[in-house]
């Protein structure tokens, strides 16, 4: 648990535009309304700022000149009189931090013993003769809970599994009580099942893996990076699992660009050494061609063979490597969703990499596995989807976090704007005229090639290019590969470059509608960017005013863009959209009455007591 103490300093004579202080008052969760009747609000009236925050008993209020604080002063509420002139005045931040979540004015909370409530800010109040500070949180018929700082870790935010939003806790009814210990017994009943399954795999057992130092020391001399503390980490981790003796079923979260490919090269390097096979799966045809070309490119000086199977690879050729997959020919296979047919066959499976593992279904994955009962598993996600982050939290799953930026990776500057043409046509020329290239996404495949020859006639000096995936394999692949080459300047495309190449000189990103896309998936799409060391930027434009949900959506991506910030995007997403039926019909009305964080850390205390007992 933590809180942030940012504060907004005020004084008379300070030049500060009106604006920007109502600007900061909103970053620091402050709420602005018609009528002030309470802490952590403001009012804007003519030239007066009116502030009701926890610095102070009394609101006050900033009186301005132009751009200049001219008078500050106290006043009494009720009867709207003044009580004392100020020379200058604190605003401290009012967001509160929970568990790595941010709970603001207005947002919803669950105390442990109470239920749910609304976040109403910090406030002060007088006890015995001393000033302290509280946490108000609002229940049912307007009754206040007033919790001292030190022991605010009993309320959670309240992140639901639905869209529907939850009825208020009444204080002091034994209702909340009665709806904790039904939805305890239960989660109870779960943690038992969950750690069934556990332990039965626990049981299974395959033959321990013997890591060859010469193969990971000549691997380590040709990676063109210094490996981040979190990589290291993961490479150790993986490598105690594969010494273990029993099957590694391991979720690896981080940013796309953070090195997860080059730790799953060096696990199935050393399942390769012991004679096994490994099979990567990916969610397109290009992401399934760039893991091809990376790990041929990291592996050609070891005696193994790798092969793809995608829409990239005649039908002719691909009789031949499913061949030579039965018999062990091969060593390490990327593909596709062609991987998952019925005619793939293993002599000796080892190791299942499946990148972007939220494109794939239970059943997808189950085919894969269920080749071999002991068949090793690394999952690499950069936003796990609710099911699997629920999972891996709950301390069933191994998992896996990079959030360590490669050395001199800059964040991507994002921007959210209405779509102008003169504005997309200026982005452009700066990215052209430092040597970048630009990815233009223009999801309508029936208007795709209008809009790109319309670019074509502002830069008629530039190569202008097509892509998205009804277009024919060979087509696709030969566009994409002069792409990465830099013989195309701007790329108009689908969504298609959602899990596409990583290219350092695609440093500017233009998303049209971009308010008809999911979180997750946007984050994905900027993350084809700010790859090298330039600066990068990133415009999700939008054509109608933005309402709800939608605004929500790009605003998170506004204030997200610290590097490593997918396994945060996941909460927001969760947060956004619900969880869903997350483990199943029975659990999901227990999840929406406790709020998904409450109910995620009951589970894991059962799990952990059940681990122990």
């Amino acid at each position: 648990m933590s809180i942030k103490f940012q504060k907004l300093k005020l004084s008379i004579g300070q030049k500060i535009k009106f604006d920007e202080v109502i600007i900061q008052l909103h970053n620091l969760g402050y709420e602005r309304v018609e009528h002030l009747n309470n802490f952590g609000q403001f009012l804007v009236t003519g030239g007066l700022i009116k502030i009701y925050s926890a610095a102070v008993i009394n609101p006050v209020i900033v009186d301005f000149f132009g751009n200049q604080i001219e008078k500050i002063y106290s006043y009494n509420l009720a009867t709207n009189t003044r009580i004392d002139n100020l020379q200058m005045i604190d605003i401290p931040n009012n967001i509160i931090e929970i568990d790595g979540n941010l709970i603001r004015y207005g947002d919803l909370v669950v105390h442990v013993n109470h239920g749910i409530g609304i976040y109403r800010g910090k406030i002060l109040k007088k006890i015995n003769q001393k000033i302290k500070e509280f946490i108000a949180i609002e229940y049912l018929n307007g009754d206040y809970l007033y919790l001292p700082l030190n022991i605010i870790d009993k309320i959670t935010k309240y992140l639901g599994v639905s869209r529907r939003v939850p009825r208020l806790s009444r204080l002091g009814s034994i209702v909340w009580e009665k709806t904790k210990k039904k939805v305890e017994a239960s989660i109870w009943a779960l943690a038992k099942e969950l750690l069934e399954v556990y332990a039965k795999r626990e049981i299974i057992k395959r033959k321990r893996y013997h890591i060859d130092w010469d193969w990971d020391q000549k691997l380590r001399a040709t990676f063109e990076h210094f490996e981040t503390p979190d990589q290291e980490r993961t490479i150790t981790e993986i490598y105690s699992d594969l010494e273990h003796g029993i099957p590694m079923d391991r979720l690896l979260v981080g940013d796309v660009g953070f090195g997860k490919t080059e730790v799953a090269v060096r696990a199935a390097a050393q399942v390769i050494s012991n004679g096994a096979q490994v099979a990567i799966l990916a969610p397109t045809t290009i992401l399934s061609r760039q893991h091809l070309v990376t790990i041929a490119e990291r592996l050609k000086d070891f005696p193994v063979k790798v092969a793809e199977l995608s829409r990239f690879v005649s039908q002719e050729k691909q009789k031949g490597i499913i061949e030579d997959l039965s018999l062990g020919k091969i060593d390490l296979i990327v593909g596709t969703h062609r991987l998952l047919k019925q005619d793939i066959c293993f002599r000796n499976l080892g190791l299942l990499v499946i990148d972007e593992e939220q494109r794939f279904g239970v059943k997808d994955k189950e085919r894969l596995k269920g080749l071999k009962n002991d068949v090793d598993v690394l999952s690499l996600s950069a936003t796990p989807i609710p099911r699997t982050l629920f999972i891996a939290l709950s301390g069933i799953r191994q998992i896996s976090i990079i959030k360590t930026p490669p050395a001199g990776r800059i964040s991507i500057q994002t921007h959210v704007e209405k779509y102008q043409v003169e504005r997309a046509k200026e982005y452009i020329s700066r990215e052209l005229k430092r040597g970048g290239q630009v990815y233009f996404l223009h999801n309508d495949i029936k208007t795709i090639e209008a809009k790109a020859k319309e670019f074509e006639r502002y830069f008629p000096k530039a190569v202008v290019a097509i892509a998205h995936g009804q277009m024919p394999e060979e087509k696709l692949a030969t566009t994409m590969a002069e792409f990465a080459a830099g013989g195309i300047d701007i790329l108009f495309c689908s969504t298609i470059i959602e899990n596409g190449l990583d290219i350092p000189t695609v440093n500017t990103l233009i998303t049209e509608d971009a308010d008809n896309f999911g979180l997750s998936q946007l984050y994905q799409i900027r993350g084809r960017i700010g790859r090298g060391k330039n600066q990068a930027f990133a415009y999700f434009t939008f054509k109608k005013n933005l309402v709800g949900n939608a605004y929500k959506r790009l605003q998170i991506l506004v204030e997200k863009t610290d590097l490593g910030s997918g396994f945060d995007i996941a909460y927001s997403d969760l947060e956004i959209r619900g969880g869903g039926n997350i483990l199943g019909r029975q659990q999901h009305g227990n999840m929406e009455e406790l709020g998904l964080i409450l109910y995620t850390k009951l589970l894991n205390q059962a799990v952990e007591r059940l681990k122990h007992s």
